[in-house]
Formats: C-alpha cells, sequence, structure tokens
C-alpha cells in the first residue's frame, strides 16, 4: 500500500510521490461545476432551515423546552442531513477548480451556523448529559466514574438524562476532568452545565477554525488553503450535528491533533507532545499520533531526545489518571466497549458472514466466534497499519498522513463504530495537503449517515454497509488507479495534485533530514 507524502524536491525517488495519487485537479476541471456562491448560498439556506428546525421546534408542542431524550437515537434527522451533502459536495469540487469567495463570508456563515444551534436541544445523540454526569459523580457524589456505574446513583436528578446508565466511562481522564470542572462551576443547576459545557465545546471548535486558518499560511496557495480548511470543517454538515449541537467530545481529539501540527511547526516538540498526550486521554484512539510522534521523533533527535519525550508522557498520563486508579478496573469501561458492536462495517461482517460460516462449520458458539474472530482481524489490519505508518514516517508529511491512514482503517475495522469518530480526520484534511484519503473521508462523512430500515437484518445490514462504505471505498480504489495509470503516461513518474509544505530543518543532531518534532 503505497500512500506517501511528497517533499518539496524534483526528484520522485526521494519525494516519495506516491505513483497511486491521481492529479485530481486536473480531473475536477473538466466537470462543469459553476461558481462557488450558489452552491453555498444552498448549503447555507438548507443548513439554516434544518438548524431552525432543531432550536425552534421543541417550543412548538407545549411542553418543557429541554426534555429527556429517551426516545432520540444517533441516527435521527439522517435523511435531511445527507441531503445537505450534495451541495456540499459541489461546493468542495467548486472550490478545487478555483472558484472564490471571500474568506470572510465563509467565516461568518460558519459563525452563523454553529451558533444556530449551539443551544438547542439534542435531537440526536445525548452523550453531553453522558459527560456531565460523569463529572457529577466526581463533583457531588464522590464517586470513581471509572469503576462505578452510573446506576448506583439512580435517584440522582440528573440520572434520568443519560442513556448510558450501566456503563463506566469509556472517556478519558482528561475529558472527565474537563466535565468535573463544568459541574463544580455549574452546582446543581443543570441547565447551566449544559450552558458552561457547550460554551466550552464551542471555544474548542473556535480553536479547530483558527489552527485551520493559522495552517495554511505554510501552503502554497494559503487563500486557497484557508478556504478548503473552512469548508471541509467548519461547513461540513456532520461537522454540524457532532460538535456545536450534539457537543462531542471527539472534537477535543481533533483540536489536540491540529495544535500538535502547528507546534511542530513552530519547532515546539514540548508543546506538540502534551498536546497529542491530552488527545490520547480524551479518546484513546488518538494514542496512534503519539506513537508516531515518538518514533519520528526517535529518527529525527536519536534516543536521548525520544525517551525525556516518552518519559514525559508516562508522567502525564499517570498524573492525569493518579485520582481515579484502581488497577484494571479503571479500564473497565474500554474494556466493555470492546465487546460491543453496532452497524459498523466489522459488526455485519460478523453478522452477514463470520457467524453463518461459523454455524455452517458446526461451531458449537457462533455469535462468540464470531466477536471473536471479528476482534482478531480488526486488530491485525490495525497493528498491520500502525506498523507501516511506523516504518514510513520519516518527515512532518509522512507523520500526519500516517495518522490519517491508521484513524482512517480504525472507522473501517472498529466493531462499535458512530460517525462523530470521523472528526478527528476531517481535521487532519483540512489542513494536510491533498492525498488518496481526502475525498475518500470526505464522502464517508456524508454516507456514514445513512440510515435504512429494511427486514430482515441481513438484508439491512448488507445494503446499509454497501452505502456507507461502498463509496469512499470505490473512490479511493479509483484514484489509485487513475494515479497508476497517470504514472505510466509520464514514464514511470508519479505525481501529486498538490506540493507538500516546506519544514523548518532540523537541529544538527537529527537523524533524518526533516521538521521539528512532532507530538502525538
Amino acid at each position: 500500500m503505497r500512500l506517501e507524502y511528497a517533499q518539496m524536491t524534483n526528484d520522485p525517488a526521494r519525494s516519495g510521490r506516491s505513483e497511486t495519487e491521481p492529479d485530481t485537479r486536473s480531473t475536477l476541471r473538466k466537470l462543469s461545476i459553476g461558481p462557488v456562491l450558489p452552491w453555498l448560498a444552498i448549503l447555507f439556506l438548507g443548513s439554516v432551515a434544518l438548524g431552525a428546525w432543531f432550536l425552534i421546534g421543541p417550543s412548538l408542542n407545549g411542553t418543557r423546552y429541554y426534555k429527556v431524550g429517551y426516545n432520540r437515537t444517533a441516527y435521527g434527522y439522517s435523511r435531511q442531513i445527507v441531503l445537505l451533502f450534495v451541495p456540499y459536495a459541489l461546493v468542495l469540487l467548486a472550490w478545487r477548480r478555483g472558484r472564490r469567495v471571500p474568506l470572510w463570508v465563509l467565516l461568518g456563515g460558519a459563525a452563523v451556523l454553529h451558533l444556530l444551534v449551539l443551544f438547542a436541544p439534542l435531537p440526536q445523540s445525548q452523550d453531553l448529559y453522558q459527560y456531565l454526569f460523569y463529572g457529577r459523580m466526581q463533583a457531588v457524589h464522590g464517586a470513581n466514574p471509572f469503576t462505578v456505574n452510573p446506576s448506583t446513583l439512580w435517584a440522582d436528578p440528573w440520572f434520568p438524562w443519560i442513556r448510558w446508565n450501566t456503563q463506566p466511562s469509556v472517556y478519558g481522564p482528561a475529558w472527565i476532568l474537563f466535565a468535573f470542572g463544568v459541574v463544580k462551576a455549574a452546582g446543581n443547576n443543570l441547565a447551566q452545565a449544559f450552558i458552561g459545557l457547550k460554551l466550552a465545546i464551542l471555544l474548542l471548535d473556535g480553536a479547530i477554525v483558527w489552527l485551520i486558518l493559522a495552517l495554511a499560511k505554510d501552503r502554497p496557495d494559503p487563500a486557497g488553503a484557508r478556504g478548503w480548511g473552512v469548508l471541509a470543517y467548519a461547513w461540513n454538515p456532520l461537522v454540524l450535528i457532532t460538535v456545536p449541537l450534539a457537543g462531542s467530545a471527539d472534537v477535543a481529539v481533533a483540536a489536540g491533533l491540529l495544535g500538535a501540527i502547528l507546534a511542530r511547526r513552530r519547532g515546539r516538540s514540548g508543546i506538540a507532545t502534551v498536546l497529542l498526550v491530552v488527545a490520547s486521554l480524551v479518546k484513546v484512539y488518538a494514542v496512534v499520533g503519539l506513537v508516531l510522534h515518538l518514533v519520528l521523533l526517535l529518527k529525527e533527535r536519536g534516543r536521548r531526545r525520544a525517551a525525556v519525550h516518552a518519559g514525559a508522557a508516562v508522567g502525564l498520563v499517570a498524573v492525569a489518571f493518579a485520582p481515579y486508579w484502581a488497577g484494571l478496573a479503571t479500564f473497565q469501561g474500554l474494556f466493555n466497549m470492546a465487546r460491543m458492536r453496532n452497524q459498523s462495517f466489522m459488526g455485519s461482517l460478523e453478522r452477514v458472514v463470520i457467524r453463518p460460516l461459523l454455524v455452517v462449520f458446526g461451531y458449537s458458539t457462533p455469535t462468540r466466534g464470531s466477536q471473536l474472530l471479528g476482534r482478531t482481524i480488526a486488530g491485525i489490519l490495525l497493528v498491520v497499519t500502525l506498523v507501516w505508518a511506523i516504518r514510513k514516517v520519516r518527515d512532518e508529511d509522512s507523520l500526519w498522513f500516517g495518522v490519517l491512514g491508521v484513524l482512517t482503517v480504525y472507522l473501517v475495522v472498529s466493531p462499535w463504530f458512530l460517525y462523530w469518530y470521523i472528526l478527528g480526520p476531517l481535521a487532519l484534511l483540512a489542513v494536510l495537503p491533498h492525498n488518496r484519503l481526502t475525498y475518500p473521508i470526505l464522502i464517508f462523512s456524508g454516507t456514514a449517515l445513512i440510515s435504512l430500515y429494511l427486514t430482515p437484518i441481513r438484508l439491512l445490514l448488507t445494503v446499509q454497509s454497501l452505502a456507507r462504505y461502498g463509496p469512499p471505498i470505490l473512490v479511493f480504489g479509483v484514484l489509485g488507479w487513475l494515479g497508476r495509470e497517470a504514472a505510466r503516461n509520464r514514464g514511470g513518474t508519479s505525481f501529486r495534485s498538490e506540493d507538500s509544505i516546506s519544514s523548518p530543518a532540523p537541529a544538527p543532531s537529527s537523524a533524518v533530514a526533516g521538521r521539528a518534532p512532532a507530538a502525538k
């Protein structure tokens, strides 16, 4: 699998340009898309209409504005949201063809959309209340959210608002402490805690947009890169429903990743390490960035420098877990989650393919066997991808593309998948040079929201998986084929649609030419 970034060099062999990466810009020029502004206006008006319904609709039934969402599902309103991806895709295509609108239009429109839904009642995921309850368990009851089931506090007035009442925290101590601080400041007032956490998430949301703008300064076309990044992230319908509306914890991971990229480019490897540790202490999948960062430090700066950063990372993790430590029981929530599956690709594969095969071969416990085999396959694929990324990492570009690659594989093979897991990869592609994963991830941010209602269950899982995962995988394959064809037409020389970003010179002790050490 060749998924490498090019460096600023005319030598294809040294640049690592991937022959699987096509010149997508020349392909897009052949499309008749038209100017960007009409499609942007349609996207804006559609998003405003849906956002206004989320904001105003709950007040029209004559009951309480904020209500317990016992009948809400993560895929509510998915059809309306998926429709917004039509103008969104046309906006992105027009932008890639060179059509432009002023940056203030993009920033102003994004601000309106994100603020519009900020305080609306949660129409889909109710996880925001789960964050607050974990914080309240510690702030009010002195309970450890990593080892105590929320159901033991069933008499608490906030308890009816949560959905996972038998699940210890799967979030890391950084996010739990974050929620603890919000609850502590709000006291017993749930509305104040809701508003406080939403405002804190809005700050993280704004920080991501600021980081996109700051990171675009180093790109060959800063103005185009700024607009593309703002469109890819802040105007994405999935981001609108998962960050300002739902308040997903994954926004903190995305902010940590982008903050680490900026820190590396400014030569602040220590800050980058801290940011990546914090991101990993929000959600465990972010640890892939920290691992690859330490590997690059080892290659660039030697064992001593890498050991210092690794020791600092271990120390920060120990300090964060210290108030909650109860041995392996501290990770009970993660262990429980590892045994769960939903209508993800791997979860569907287990039920549609693996389990029937085990039944045919006379396996005594086919359900348990299919889950075990599914977890094994997922683990092997993740390990193989991580090893690939470790071997390929040699500079700033390959570091972050490796992170993007591993996270993308995680999206596909995780037995338990929810669409807000895409926030981290989306934030990365908003600031990285265009590559073979750019369009598949953008497409998946829309198709991941598809939710069908069919019977029997195997038909549902088959058709829904094809609808969700088929388009991005198909585009990934087509881009690879176009890249190989283009390489043959150019005498075997591969090329990229956009040059990578130059990096500051490494310290004299660097073992490999590249940028200042990265974090995560």
